[in-house]
């Protein structure tokens, strides 16, 4: 799912006093940190154990908005060691879905029970997770959060998450929310990913090597708002094999006239 902001509900027009006022200036923040520690850990005399840690963000007024984004920060951080989990070992520990420490723990445990079946592994797991604001308004706040993670096979793994919040109602919002013109949205991105690419308009872009969705360009997952465009994040694997790498393209507000919806900012 695309996920950006989610502009104030119409409601809040309509009954002001249920609607948390807008905040000002730049918003506060406090960096959280998890690291998980006991016999787990990475013993470098053995090269075996897991290093782990979870950095994010957490607002510091007490709104009802910045409880429900810190939630999802949060959740973001507990999101990103799941990832690297097995569905149903998830399933069978619904306290990893929402609990930093029962997913830290779930993933020690994942690594201890290859390790008994494998015999070895041939060095630690690493996992490490930071965030940060991206863009801030006082409207809107962008996280960035950044996941790098080792856990076997022929290298690591970094992944990217760009999620943007209303501050004023707390909650994201899809693209269509604040673009009028997805159709033309697309195309203009697919101009600007093959300019940056050095792929001339005429190239297939199959035939280059780039991944399709039946046949055709898409939008990646990670879309946020930056100060001077829109940022369209592609991660490894997402349109492109692991040695392209990231794929981050920026469109200028300019370049999407008529395509934003008013006061979306």
């Amino acid at each position: 799912m695309i996920t950006l902001l989610r502009l104030a509900l119409p409601g809040c027009l309509l009954v002001l006093a249920a609607c948390s006022p807008t905040p000002s200036g730049p918003p506060a923040l406090d960096r959280k940190a998890y690291t998980l520690t006991g016999a787990s850990q990475c013993d470098t005399t053995t090269n075996k154990g897991i290093d782990l840690s979870v950095s994010y963000l957490q607002l510091r007024d007490e709104s009802d908005a910045a409880r429900q984004i810190n939630d999802s920060l949060q959740q973001l951080g507990v999101g990103s060691i799941t990832a690297w989990l097995d569905s149903t070992d998830v399933a069978t520990h619904p306290e990893a879905r929402t609990n930093l420490k029962a997913a830290a723990d779930l993933f020690a445990a994942s690594y201890q029970s290859l390790l008994s079946e494998m015999g070895g592994l041939g060095g630690c797991w690493q996992l490490e997770t930071k965030m940060d604001t991206l863009f801030s308004s006082p409207n809107l706040l962008t996280a960035r959060m950044e996941t790098f993670a080792y856990t076997g096979g022929a290298h690591p793994n970094a992944n990217v998450t760009l999620m943007t919040f209303d501050r004023r109602t707390g909650r994201p919002v899809n693209l269509a929310d604040i673009v009028a013109d997805t159709t033309a949205l697309l195309g203009v991105v697919e101009t600007a990913f093959r300019k940056q690419q050095g792929l001339l308009p005429q190239y297939n872009l199959e035939e280059r090597g780039y991944f399709l969705r039946d046949g055709h360009f898409f939008l990646p997952a990670n879309i946020g708002v930056g100060r001077k465009g829109l940022i369209f994040y592609y991660n490894p694997y997402e349109i492109a094999a692991y040695a392209v790498g990231p794929i981050e393209v920026v469109v200028p507000y300019e370049q999407m006239n008529g395509m934003l919806k008013s006061g979306w900012m």
